[in-house]
């Protein structure tokens, strides 16, 4: 059992705020063509699971600290799903529903492994393979790393030959543990100053008008939508790359932080980013979790011009990237940043570009208040269903859509003019927190100490929403650490996520040991005090 990487934490940390189980699973299907049995697919996949530990990881709480436990063997959970001699428009249904099921059945984060696939005969020499995988162990770059192996391992075993597969120098394990021995002390340090200096007095939430009230508890309901990129949209990002010394990528990032101005009204534009982690070679052949997120930080003041804008989104993103090490949740455990009930911390406004053509299934959830994802030619919006209604994100679209086109046809054009509506200034945000309601029984005055030694504060309200006066998720881990160790009191991880008031917790954990009490023939010695 070894500390768990920060992408593990991460992720494992995010998907306990979900009540979507699909949230944070990765899915894909891969055909597997040739005279390949059954018995040697399964093979194949019992070899890509013995090269890469992290199909082979669970996870386990230890004193406030997250643990990755390796196992050494795992029995591969695959469902046999025979269609063969089936129409083609059934053989499609029937995949589908069985893809959907195994994406929606959620994982015990406990016990390895944490993925499943299910094995799909279409006819002779035909077969799809479904796979899922929660995102603690498994990113999109993963994917496609076994896909590639799994394809070699069945043709070596149909070719009766050694399979050809990438020699691996370092386990995930060694990654993890490498990583956090550059971040003790003096590297953490260094980068910490970076991202303090950088998002210092950074704006609680992006200003975009809201469709309805920020819900108190956050919401991760999410659908939709996607267009296409105008005709000679590609070949112009090409050229406006080379004439500026600066990547498509810069380019469409620079679209969104002049839509987000535009219609917020903001010239203080924050968006958050992924970074695939993998930055050098001996980490690209790994299967395991490598993301971490970014906070962009765009001046999009003086009404500048979209190749000024450009220049300052080129800055931003390259400085970034020199700083990317540190973890996100350690970026919100060094800034502990004050918000409102529900907001996410730092950024709620994502973009992305894939390398992948195309997207999968339409999403239904949504990590973020929005989510602007481009690949090839295909735009996708992702919004968070209880803030923003289809009206709004279709606009959202389409004005993105068209600040791109009119931007690269004139670099020169002002913020100002380019296409996209402006929206009133601010839009519906949290309501205010109530005001110090101080301990009023035992248990919620042994919480309310527990959390004030947690967060470094003088005076907790009963009302208080833990996110909300500056805690986070590994500050909520250390909290239950805390209550277990001193006062014998245990709740879940999931029960704190869902109670994050010295309130609720505190009636959470009267309900959990009256509920131990009574499960005991001899109580002895639990108190509140």
């Amino acid at each position: 059992m070894t500390a768990a990487s920060f992408a593990q934490e991460r992720a494992w940390l995010a998907s306990r705020f979900a009540a979507d189980t699909a949230l944070y699973h990765v899915t894909d299907q891969w055909p597997l063509h040739g005279d390949v049995s059954e018995g040697q697919i399964r093979a194949a996949l019992a070899a890509v699971v013995a090269r890469h530990e992290a199909l082979r990881t669970g996870f386990r709480v230890v004193d406030g600290e997250l643990h990755a436990v390796v196992r050494d063997g795992v029995d591969p959970d695959l469902e046999v799903l025979d269609l063969s001699g089936r129409p083609e428009e059934e053989q499609r249904a029937a995949r589908e529903a069985l893809a959907d099921r195994l994406k929606h059945t959620a994982f015990d984060l406990s016990r390895a492994p944490l993925w499943r696939a299910g094995l799909v005969r279409l006819g002779a020499g035909r077969w799809r393979l479904l796979f899922v995988a929660h995102h603690a162990v498994c990113d999109a770059p993963s994917l496609f790393n076994l896909h590639a192996e799994l394809t070699e391992f069945c043709a070596a075993f149909e070719q009766d030959r050694p399979p050809s597969v990438p020699r691996l120098t370092l386990s995930y394990g060694d990654y993890a543990r490498r990583q956090r021995e550059r971040l003790d002390g003096a590297g953490t340090a260094a980068l910490a100053g970076y991202w303090r200096a950088q998002l210092a007095g950074l704006p609680p939430a992006h200003g975009l008008p809201l469709d309805l009230p920020r819900p108190a508890r956050r919401s991760f309901a999410g659908a939709e939508l996607r267009t296409e990129l105008p005709a000679g949209t590609a070949p112009a990002l090409a050229r406006a790359a080379g004439r500026y010394g600066v990547t498509p990528f810069e380019l469409l990032l620079a679209g969104y932080a002049a839509l987000v101005h535009r219609r917020s009204g903001r010239d203080d534009v924050v968006l958050g980013v992924p970074l695939s982690g993998r930055d050098r070679p001996e980490l690209l052949p790994l299967v395991g979790t490598f993301v971490n997120m970014v906070v962009l930080r765009v001046d999009a003041s003086g009404d500048p011009s979209y190749a000024a804008l450009v220049d300052r989104v080129r800055a931003v993103w390259r400085a970034a990237r020199d700083h990317q090490e540190l973890p996100f949740q350690t970026v919100v455990e060094q800034l502990a940043p004050r918000r409102g009930p529900g907001l996410p911390p730092l950024y709620q406004l994502a973009f992305n570009v894939t390398a992948a053509e195309g997207f999968g299934p339409p999403s239904t959830a949504a990590e973020d208040d929005l989510l602007l994802e481009v690949s090839g030619g295909t735009v996708r919006l992702e919004y968070n269903t209880a803030l923003f209604g289809p009206e709004t994100a279709a606009g959202l679209l389409a004005d993105y859509a068209a600040v791109v086109t009119a931007a690269l046809a004139d670099p020169a054009t002002p913020l100002s003019r380019l296409p996209a509506g402006p929206g009133p200034e601010g839009g519906a945000e949290p309501v205010p927190p109530p005001g110090h309601v101080p301990p009023r029984t035992a248990a919620e005055e042994l919480v309310a100490r527990a959390w004030a030694e947690v967060l470094g504060v003088d005076r907790v309200g009963v009302e208080d929403d833990f996110f909300a006066v500056g805690g986070h998720s590994l500050q909520a881990l250390r909290l239950l650490a805390r209550l277990s160790a001193d006062h014998r009191v245990e709740t879940t991880v999931d029960a704190f996520f869902s109670n994050p008031t010295v309130a609720r917790l505190a009636a959470e954990l009267e309900r959990h040991t009256a509920t131990r009490r009574d499960d005991r023939t001899d109580p002895e010695g639990e108190t509140w005090q």
